[in-house]
């Protein structure tokens, strides 16, 4: 999940090239010189359409201007163009009945198609470089320009004032903006939002050692155990084991390769190496090293042929958002997971929409995503000073274009197969624990949910979390080679975070057995209108485990869809089966441009 060995918090780094701190009378001339500049011609300036004030002020101390030669890394994010085509154009290639369904489209077409145009992306650089800002990059897309200056020139760009702030509750100082930046009126209808204005709140991460049941070297499920228990084992006795797939993990962190391979010899697992792409200088290995290496050793468990490629960036808003557009660009992994976020009261809603365009180009382009739920149940602010008595949901899961994953306990049977799941949650652990899920503040409920138990008393037209769940609970988690603390060895890691990247893999050994049932069958993109269109069918064989009992804090598992665990776990070879029979079965005459390998024995 998003979390660390309890929740996610996340070591926090300064921002390159910061300078000594000036006195603080020069600080505020300066600051105040900036503003009456800003403002000098307020009808020439227009506030951005998105909020983008720095969240979390309420409970922080305004301490002085921040220093105007502190060095801020910006990204400034564009409009994408055409957006109700594109809409429509994700509808129809994510829908399993539609002709379109798996005509993805190649990076540079989606440029072409809804990118911004080069006049555009060029007046937003030249207006940067007027203001005193150097413009590093702009993305391939040139959705996203990247820029570096003094807080002076950031200032004066934006029409803001950036401020050093000390919050009372976590007892740290931050920077950040308390007023909504403004552009000129020409400029402000193309600009979504600017990450890097603040460095308050950082992406968590969740896991949580325990000792629990499995067959692990200190218990905790095995690969084995996993591959029963989601019933993979049929397709890995025919040697499905995600040859020819591309998986993608977003972190925030660093990880050991030796920990991985002590790992996969550990379970006998025959991988591929791992490829890691450092995005804005990467990420040191911190407290969040467990979650990596949880991740990959997960993904390992259940596809060890596919290959992985770790996308690492600094934990900065500017940094996840540069990071995933990087995994979007590139174009080079067809099912990703994420297990870092925040719960939406503690995201801009500036970030989110920015975040929401890249996750548009990916689902455009065919790349599933999978997104931890959070693991403080109904309450994901439980950890923050936003309130841990708000119901409220984890972002990016709550994105319409994100497969959010929830969380179950997960009980086997004397022979190791599967026996029952509960909802996950621990309301006597400090603080309570359970699977994220409930209904999104920001974004409006996607038409493709729909089906027996969507439709509720909680339900306000607003996205509703999770999607789909899996094991979760540390009293019934992951076996894993990990260091957490600086100490190393094996541990039981569980978390929402571990259902992520499990589901993910899973997308890679349903991909390869599509792929090797017919050239038609094209790969799996993004999921879920074709998961909810299926549970709400009755397919040839029940691919959903309907978890029925438990609750999550808050919300309580019911018969069909439900906030706590979504749809509920996978059958995976049921699935498998169901994807390849009519009524899904389509002729799209796209193979979703995957390569074709030696076919397995069949079934």
């Amino acid at each position: 999940a998003w979390h660390a060995p309890a929740s996610w918090g996340m070591i926090c780094r300064p921002l390159r090239g910061i300078t000594r701190t000036v006195g603080v009378l020069v600080a505020i001339a300066m600051a105040g010189s900036t503003l009456l500049n800003a403002n000098a011609a307020p009808s020439r300036r227009t506030p951005l359409a998105q909020r983008d004030v720095t969240p979390g002020l309420a409970q922080a101390v305004r301490l002085r201007p921040a220093n105007p030669n502190r060095i801020l890394d910006l990204t400034v994010s564009l409009a994408l163009r055409n957006q109700p085509a594109l809409d429509r154009f994700i509808a129809d290639v994510s829908d399993p009945i539609s002709r379109s369904y798996g005509r993805y489209l190649r990076p540079a077409e989606f440029t072409t198609l809804y990118g911004p145009s080069p006049a555009q992306a060029r007046r937003v650089v030249d207006h940067l470089r007027r203001n005193g800002l150097a413009v590093t990059a702009v993305s391939p897309n040139r959705a996203l320009v990247h820029a570096s200056g003094p807080v002076r020139a950031v200032n004066a760009a934006f029409g803001i004032a950036i401020w050093d702030w000390h919050d009372r509750e976590q007892n740290q100082d931050f920077f950040g903006n308390d007023s909504q930046p403004v552009l000129p009126a020409s400029l402000a209808t193309l600009v979504v939002g600017i990450a890097g204005l603040n460095n308050h709140y950082q992406a968590r991460h969740i896991g949580s050692p325990r000792i629990p049941p499995g067959g692990g070297p200190v218990g905790g499920y095995t690969p084995t155990n996993l591959k029963s228990a989601y019933d993979v084992t049929p397709l890995a006795a025919r040697r499905y084991a995600g040859a020819g797939q591309a998986l993608g993990l977003f972190e925030l962190d660093g990880f050991r390769p030796a920990n991985i391979a002590t790992y996969d010899v550990q379970y006998g697992l025959v991988t591929h190496p791992i490829t890691v792409v450092s995005v804005d200088g990467g990420a040191a290995r911190g407290a969040g090293e467990i979650e990596v290496e949880l991740d990959i050793e997960v993904m390992h468990a259940i596809a060890p042929q596919a290959t992985i490629t770790v996308w690492e960036g600094p934990n900065t808003d500017w940094g996840a958002l540069d990071t995933y557009a990087a995994m979007v660009d590139s174009d080079s992994t067809t099912s990703n997971s994420t297990s870092w976020g925040l719960c939406e009261p503690d995201t801009t809603p500036s970030l989110m929409t920015q975040l929401d365009n890249v996750f548009r180009q990916a689902a455009a382009q065919g790349q599933s995503f999978f997104a931890a739920s959070g693991d403080s149940g109904a309450y994901d602010c439980a950890n923050s000073p936003s309130g841990g008595s708000i119901r409220t949901v984890d972002h990016p899961a709550s994105d319409p274009y994100m497969t959010g994953v929830g969380g179950t306990t997960l009980n086997l049977d004397v022979n190791g197969a599967y026996a029952s799941e509960t909802v996950w949650s621990n309301p006597s652990h400090a603080p309570p624990l359970g699977g994220g899920g409930g209904v999104s503040q920001v974004f409006g409920r996607p038409a493709w949910q729909t089906g027996p138990g969507v439709f509720s008393q909680y339900s306000n037209g607003h996205r509703q979390v999770p999607d789909v769940a899996l094991d979760a609970d540390p009293r019934t988690g992951y076996s894993v080679y990990i260091t957490n603390n600086n100490t190393t060895g094996w541990a039981v890691v569980a978390g929402t975070s571990g259902g992520a990247p499990a589901w993910a893999a899973i997308t890679a050994i349903l991909n390869e057995y599509r792929f090797n049932a017919g050239a038609d069958q094209p790969r799996l993109g993004f999921v879920n209108p074709l998961l909810y269109r299926l549970a709400s069918t009755t397919p040839p064989y029940p691919a959903f485990h309907d978890v029925t009992s438990g609750d999550n804090l808050y919300y309580s598992a019911t018969v069909g869809w439900d906030l706590a665990t979504g749809w509920g776990s996978v059958d995976v070879f049921n699935l498998a089966r169901d994807l390849v029979t009519t009524p899904l079965r389509l002729s799209s005459g796209s193979s979703g441009r995957a390569t074709r390998r030696v076919p397995p024995p069949p079934l």
